[in-house]
């Protein structure tokens, strides 16, 4: 009996030892969410993030390439062409009319006289050369005289 009792002593007692042996040491990164502490992952997530913030980067340039090549040269001449053919209508007052012209998409902003006015602007810039689309903010202000 007594040796019976001393052995389950013995088997607890390695039990308790090999149980506290397993458990690991945390450090304080392992318990902040998002947080590894695993310095290969963490060189890994930051390998990763850096390619994605060159990609960004690269397809900025690209598309600021773009819009100083041939496009935005042809919004300038398509920009220039409406104003001059605002100056030769005699119907439109130039100074009175923003053009804002994006990819061969124009957009007419400011104020006219009359409603003939504004359509005859609309008209000349869709029927000129290079343009896509005209989009309208031009407002009819009528001058009522007593």
């Amino acid at each position: 009996m007594f040796v019976q009792a001393y052995t389950k002593t013995l088997v607890l007692i390695f039990i308790s030892v090999t149980l506290q042996a397993c458990s690991t040491v945390r450090d304080a990164t392992d318990w902040v969410p998002g947080v590894d502490s695993n310095e290969e992952v963490q060189a890994e997530e930051s390998k990763e993030i850096k390619q994605k913030q060159d990609k960004v980067y690269q397809d900025k340039m690209v598309f600021e390439k773009k819009m100083t090549g041939p496009v935005a040269e042809n919004d300038a001449v398509i920009s220039v062409s409406i104003s001059q053919k605002f100056v030769n209508e005699a119907i439109i007052k130039r100074e009175d009319i923003g053009i804002e012209v994006n990819a061969g998409v124009v957009t007419l902003t400011g104020s006219v006289d009359a409603e003939n006015s504004a359509v005859k602007a609309i008209a000349i810039a869709k029927n000129t050369r290079g343009v896509s689309m005209v989009i309208s903010k031009l407002v009819v202000i009528k001058l009522r005289v007593k």
